[in-house]
């Protein structure tokens, strides 16, 4: 089974997948609110996915998490990465996209996606 980590501060987001895919037999979710022990906490599990969240503001902006997807892809190159960002921001809109092509990340999801969609996203990636 699957282990896919979540990252993020949005609880709600995290505990609505969670509760969604609870009994799919098809992966197992974990929830990290701890950007900086990402590198560990992927390793240790083993994760096949890493759902990063991208906040609006403060510590966790489209910077810090696109230079932790550099360093997720060096260290555990398995792992596929999936960026949650605002669809608001174009500079950031801008940043994943060019990332995405660069092959930085595996592909993205705006805030506003339902939770049955992010949820098929990732058992799909």
């Amino acid at each position: 089974m699957p282990i896919i980590m979540l990252f993020m501060h949005r609880k709600a987001i995290a505990q609505g997948l969670m509760d969604r895919l609870q009994d799919s037999p098809e992966i197992r979710l974990v929830y990290e609110p701890d950007y900086q022990k990402a590198n560990t906490a992927i390793g240790s599990s083993d994760a096949g996915v890493a759902l990063i969240e991208a906040a609006e503001s403060g510590n966790y902006d489209m910077e810090y998490c696109l230079t932790l997807c550099k360093g997720l892809r060096k260290y555990n190159p398995a792992c596929k990465l999936l960026l949650m960002c605002p669809e608001q921001d174009e500079k950031g809109v801008r940043q994943v996209v060019e990332a995405k092509w660069k092959k930085r990340i595996d592909d993205f999801v705006f805030y506003d996606v339902t939770i049955d969609y992010l949820a098929s996203k990732l058992i799909s990636i």
